[in-house]
């Protein structure tokens, strides 16, 4: 008895030690659990371990240790996400309208950029979004904010130099596949 014992202990420790990783980093919740999508699937994450591997293909240099990496990940026609997840009660709530105006280049307001970045406030399902980018940039990014003030998602889709028009064109398509529940 007390062999058995001992042996599902060591058991239960090595199935403990080879489980696969989807989520990490302070108050971090899963995007599964508080809304649904058709293409962000929790069966189609990528484990820690894989996102960090193509981490380094496609952003090399910015993340030096897979401990780094916070939010889940998604390879979707290749086109690396990441979805950062929060409570709103975590962190705080962005006015979409002043981050537009501090965070785009200086005179991206009056047009003067608007060959070079891309930022937008668009309302999907039931949250609103703010959009920005740099066209030749790899990088696009988005914060979603749910309506009635529970989550704030914070995303970014990193492709390759031949799929950045394909990422910029995917953005809206990933957005409406998102419902908060």
């Amino acid at each position: 008895m007390k062999f058995n014992i001992t042996l599902l202990f060591f058991l239960l420790v090595s199935f403990k030690l080879e489980a696969q990783i989807y989520i990490q980093g302070k108050e971090i919740i899963s995007l599964s659990s508080i809304a649904n999508s058709t293409l962000l699937t929790t069966p189609n994450r990528l484990t820690m371990e894989n996102a960090f591997s193509k981490y380094k293909i496609l952003a090399p240099g910015i993340v030096n240790q897979q401990s780094r990496l916070v939010g889940e990940f998604w390879l979707f026609d290749n086109l690396f996400i990441n979805i950062v997840s929060r409570n709103l009660m975590s962190t705080r709530k962005e006015n979409f309208k002043e981050l537009r105006y501090a965070s785009g280049p200086q005179g991206a307001s009056t047009g003067k950029h608007k060959h070079e970045y891309f930022d937008t406030i668009k309302t999907f399902n039931n949250y609103e979004a703010f959009i920005s980018y740099y066209y030749s940039s790899n990088n696009k990014f988005f914060i979603i904010q749910d309506k009635q003030g529970r989550y704030k998602l914070s995303g970014t889709i990193i492709s390759t130099n031949a799929d950045k028009k394909k990422a910029e064109a995917f953005i809206d398509t990933l957005l409406n596949s998102i419902t908060f529940k």
